[in-house]
């Protein structure tokens, strides 16, 4: 697989300036592993608090420690374990719907989808409103995107966003009048410090999980697969020894990062790299580029899913490492799973073309379509 651009450039930034002022965006930009762990790591220093809103990700201590200890609830390993025969179902559910055709769109018909499902049931969403969730989500992730980068949202994203807004003000409100048994209706009944979360702190919570809780899965799903058949080796390698998945999926989580950086604020000044940055200034984590970094990872341009040692940054580093790191893995080993126990002879679509994603911000693949020669019962990868 030829290298994609962002990993060029990331290695030449490491090789010449692995930390470095921007001064068309005014942030310092940090490239290399050690020292990306050093900002992740050190949440009293390189603050969170970017944003005036309510999401969790944008919270520092002792805040942030009250309500990622209530959010947590929603992911113990317990918890996750308990989900998957439902994400077991509705990885069969949606290979179904594909399994006669011999050829299926690994993003739209399975990386997606699943995903996105999942959340919407952890929140408590009617079946029926599915499908309008997944059409707010993609917009709601765009919108946050350009946020992030200090650009002005299009019109569009910000529409979709109100009305994913307004929803979930909704579903709010019916939950805090009769509670169910759903996420929602645990956050409205939680307290941190003996006060309830405000009805603004309950909704951003919903929306970081759609953002946050299926766009990195996703991806995830999608670019483990476009490697596997990039890499027939590592796929025959996979084939012959199913106990591999999990490493792949680390190894995938690794070389074809999700979420290519983070942000955070210098709350004082501070000397990283041999330059000294200033208090208030913006510093951008560049995870995607740390997890190319030979210092940390041996022949770290190789695709290798016998990769024993992988403490990649995919998920971050520290007090703000993803709380629904176990639940992606989860998704990612069965869907990955399935297929391959349900497909065989899967290969690139001769007269379809992968599209990658239109973003500065994530990796990964907008379409992935795929053929495959036959559904086989008998091969189990899991």
């Amino acid at each position: 697989m030829t290298t994609p651009d962002p990993y060029l450039h990331y290695a030449h930034m490491r090789a010449t300036a692995p930390v470095h002022f921007n001064d068309t965006l005014n942030v310092w930009e940090v490239y290399g592993y050690h020292d990306i762990q050093t900002v992740l790591g050190d949440a009293k220093t390189f603050s969170s608090d970017l944003s005036d809103g309510k999401m969790m990700v944008f919270m520092d201590p002792p805040r942030h420690t009250q309500f990622r200890r209530l959010v947590a609830r929603a992911f113990t390993s317990k918890v996750i374990a308990d989900l998957e025969p439902s994400v077991q179902a509705i990885t069969e559910s949606l290979l179904d719907r594909v399994a006669q055709t011999g050829r299926m769109d690994l993003v739209t018909d399975l990386a997606f989808p699943l995903p996105v499902t999942v959340i919407a049931e952890l929140l408590g969403l009617p079946a029926a409103d599915h499908d309008k969730f997944k059409q707010w989500s993609i917009p709601a992730i765009r919108a946050a995107e350009m946020e992030l980068m200090g650009l002005t949202p299009e019109p569009a994203f910000v529409a979709a966003v109100d009305e994913l807004d307004a929803y979930l003000a909704q579903l709010i409100a019916a939950r805090r009048d009769a509670p169910t048994g759903d996420l929602v209706s645990a956050l409205l009944a939680a307290e941190v410090d003996g006060e309830r979360l405000t009805l603004l702190e309950v909704a951003s919570t919903c929306r970081l999980l759609l953002i946050a809780g299926f766009e990195t899965t996703t991806n995830l799903i999608g670019n483990t697969l476009q490697l596997l058949l990039a890499h027939p080796a590592a796929m025959a390698q996979l084939e012959a020894d199913p106990e591999l998945l999990p490493q792949a999926i680390e190894e995938a989580l690794r070389f074809n990062t999700p979420f290519q950086f983070f942000a955070r604020r210098a709350t004082r000044d501070v000397e990283l790299g041999g330059h000294l940055i200033r208090a208030g200034q913006q510093v951008m984590t560049f995870n995607a580029s740390g997890n190319r970094d030979e210092a940390a990872f041996p022949h770290a341009d190789t695709f290798d899913i016998t990769r024993s040692v992988n403490r990649h940054l995919s998920f971050g580093h520290g007090i703000h490492y993803c709380l629904g790191a176990g639940l992606g893995r989860l998704e990612a080993r069965v869907a990955i799973a399935t297929l391959l126990r349900r497909f065989s002879g899967l290969r690139p679509d001769a007269a379809r073309a992968a599209q990658p994603l239109s973003s500065v911000v994530l990796f990964g693949f907008s379409s992935l379509p795929v053929t495959f020669s036959e559904a086989v019962d008998e091969l189990c990868v899991e």
